[in-house]
């Protein structure tokens, strides 16, 4: 009878184990064959819908973190994903707090142009959200020498960056940097984020009241940028150049960059021009001038760039022929080619 017993209770546990790898195989191959759609939906289950946009004229790693911050600055995005190689932004986002068209709106504040993709996996109604339309933020005036004339060394950090300007590599990139500056002044226990005017170092003011935790997670967040912390004798020399306040610029202020690369390109259009076709003083300056204010508008997000648009800068200044030598010139790109400066 016990041994009865026995086998009965054997027979019942090996049962159990075939019926859990067999219903194990079949979730694997359930699971694996689902469509696209259905793997959607368990977003949206999970309150999340996923888009991939396309973003055009992005060329460097620069670009991307211009997007990615632009992004990550919307209520309601959960993470940013940005690949210069696919030429694509991969948002997961919140539907009841913001839509694929003001992701679009966002990424083209930054001089990029993003479109809606033909097909998204948005299911969920889209809502609109009016903080999310108007990118620009002020910030409260000042100067490094200013600011930090009372702010004690261990309040400070400092961050090796490469942020300089793809068409102006011996200044920082206004467009690049500024959203880096204006998320870093959101984040709890900092006071003030600065860049050098070389682009290649970021200064963050802590708050008396920031402790090690909130310190440790902007750091984090400044990795993503590719963003690393200088310590010692580096970190003493860098010291010594922001507290002087010179050439420091923080959030709004690196617009200044901007006008400034923006006066260098059109410079270096112009001369382009030149080069093909004989072109008076006086319309190779108002020319010049007209493409610089253009691109300072571009740049700092006060307009959004549209196609063709320098070209057609240029029709005030130049005939037929002229055109297409300017717009063969801007087909060249607005970085310096090896006999440029």
């Amino acid at each position: 009878m016990q041994g009865r017993r026995s086998g009965i209770f054997t027979l019942l546990i090996a049962t159990v184990i075939v019926l859990g790898f067999g219903s194990l195989n079949i979730s694997r191959y359930v699971f694996a064959g689902a469509p696209a759609s259905a793997q959607t939906q368990m977003q949206v289950a999970n309150g999340l819908n996923h888009v991939v946009i396309p973003v055009e004229g992005m060329s460097c790693a620069t670009c991307e973190i211009a997007v990615r911050h632009a992004l990550k600055r919307i209520d309601g995005v959960k993470s940013a994903r940005v690949s210069v190689a696919t030429k694509t932004a991969t948002v997961d986002y919140e539907a009841a707090k913001t839509n694929p068209k003001q992701l679009v709106v966002a990424i083209n504040s930054t001089g990029y142009r993003a479109s809606l993709p033909d097909k998204t996996n948005n299911s969920a109604s889209m809502a609109t959200n009016k903080n999310t339309n108007d990118p620009k933020t002020e910030l409260a005036p000042g100067s490094a020498g200013e600011n930090t004339a009372i702010t004690t060394a261990d309040r400070i950090s400092l961050f090796k960056v490469s942020l300089q300007c793809p068409a102006a590599p011996q200044i920082g990139c206004g467009s690049a940097s500024k959203p880096i500056l204006l998320d870093l002044e959101r984040q709890p226990g900092v006071l003030e984020a600065w860049l050098n005017r070389a682009g290649t170092m970021i200064a963050v003011v802590w708050k008396p009241e920031s402790d090690a935790e909130t310190r440790r997670n902007v750091t984090a967040e400044l990795k993503e940028d590719h963003a690393t912390e200088i310590k010692r004798e580096p970190r003493d020399e860098e010291l010594k150049d922001f507290l002087s306040g010179k050439g420091w610029y923080r959030g709004a202020d690196v617009n200044r960059l901007s006008e400034e690369e923006a006066g260098i390109i059109a410079a270096r259009l112009v001369r382009r021009v030149q080069a093909r076709t004989a072109l008076a003083k006086d319309k190779a300056e108002g020319l010049q001038l007209a493409l610089a204010d253009s691109l300072r508008k571009a740049l700092t997000g006060e307009s959004v760039p549209e196609p063709d648009q320098l070209a057609d800068v240029g029709r005030e200044y130049l005939d037929q022929d002229q055109i297409k030598v300017l717009s063969q010139a801007i087909e060249k790109g607005v970085r310096p080619l090896p006999n440029e400066n």
